[in-house]
């Protein structure tokens, strides 16, 4: 009987939320830079963008010298954004830019796209997934929005709010919930399984 070959990953992202997930999943992972900077073009598709956004950190990843060379190595590159009324939403600049995106996505329908690469270091070879989640938002007036920006921190969150952040502005979802907060883990088991 064969020993299961390890699968360790080398996550191309600074997302606490990310590496959260990874250590629920039960997968041994090294945090790593890339070199990748993204461009927020407008005239992309949501898709097309994260995926792109994805591949270019997973490609641009920096490894270290030093190699976990006893398991199957794996770069894993990963993007998420807001799709609200045609427009792409990221990361807020501001917090009054996080304030000004709360309001108009009040008591309104957005779509959140992540797009996940992963690139054999092996074989080189990549795949890549896209998921991605209907989600309403509560009706909230300013003083609630106030409030909110104080406990969440919107600057590094795409659409300027975290799902997962009681009380939530959310209403309601249809979808993976883990892609709202940064990382389809669903979508990733089957990629892992298919490369």
């Amino acid at each position: 009987m064969k020993t299961p070959v390890k699968t360790y990953i080398y996550l191309a992202s600074q997302s606490k939320r990310r590496q959260d997930f990874l250590r629920q999943m039960n997968i041994p992972f090294r945090v790593v830079r890339s070199r990748y900077r993204e461009i927020r073009k407008t005239s992309i598709r949501p898709r097309e963008l994260v995926i792109g956004h994805a591949v270019g950190k997973a490609r641009q990843a920096v490894l270290p010298k030093k190699r976990n060379l006893e398991a199957r190595e794996f770069i894993l590159g990963a993007d998420t954004l807001v799709y609200f009324q045609r427009r792409v939403i990221g990361k807020p600049q501001t917090v009054q830019d996080a304030r000004k995106i709360l309001v108009e996505m009040s008591g309104k329908s957005h779509w959140v796209y992540s797009g996940i690469a992963l690139i054999d270091c092996r074989t080189g070879r990549e795949i890549v997934g896209c998921e991605k989640t209907k989600v309403w938002f509560k009706k909230w007036g300013l003083d609630n929005i106030e409030k909110y920006l104080k406990k969440v921190k919107p600057l590094d969150k795409a659409g300027a709010y975290a799902i997962q952040i009681q009380p939530s502005i959310v209403a309601r979802y249809q979808g993976s919930l883990s892609n709202v907060v940064g990382l389809p883990v669903e979508l990733l088991r089957r990629m892992l399984r298919k490369i």
